[in-house]
């Protein structure tokens, strides 16, 4: 049986895991609007939707990890394509920023991650932000963002559909790189 561990946060900058990511990114070939399906498969993982429980009024976006080379991703049934492919780029931040620390802290140990963490565990939601950047870089590598935000004419929604992400996400990207306040 194995035991899970929640992530553990690398403690870095904002930046340095931007710049991570990119390189995640280039290094597994995956480019600004690719499908993320085959990518999670090459990588030995899954990904499941499932319908949200109403009750708990929280939707079911997490990882649960037993190797490096066995996950799963669950998204909601219920959420736009845009915010699926973030869901899932924010997943494998947890993947590769989280996983190895957790591995060497505990061989052998698994890791689950959710997006719903107590809000006064300041560890769990560095973990989250941590893995926020990761996927914003990851779907939106900065380079590439600015070129298609000029060739776009600054228009974020064609920007955003170029990255497939949805609209909030591509603002939120433009914010960060300075191109709108």
């Amino acid at each position: 049986m194995i035991s899970y561990f929640p992530p553990i946060p690398l403690n870095a900058s904002k930046a340095i895991v931007h710049a991570f990511a990119e390189q995640v990114a280039d290094r597994l070939g995956f480019g600004p609007g690719d499908p993320l399906e085959p990518l999670v498969a090459r990588l030995g993982g899954r990904i499941e939707y499932r319908t949200p429980v109403v009750s708990e009024g929280r939707l079911p976006e997490s990882i649960s990890v037993e190797g490096p080379n066995r996950f799963t991703i669950f998204v909601a049934s219920i959420t736009s394509a845009g915010r699926d492919r973030f869901t899932i780029a924010h997943e494998l931040g947890h993947l590769f920023l989280h996983f190895p620390l957790v591995s060497q802290q505990h061989p052998g140990g698994g890791m689950k991650a959710t997006r719903w963490v107590n809000e006064n565990d300041s560890i769990q939601q560095r973990a989250e932000w941590e893995a926020n950047w990761f996927a914003a870089a990851f779907l939106m590598p900065a380079a590439k963002f600015l070129s298609a935000y000029s060739n776009c004419s600054a228009s974020l929604p064609m920007v955003a559909s170029r990255f497939g992400v949805s609209l909030p996400a591509a603002e939120i990207r433009a914010k960060t790189l300075g191109l709108v306040h």
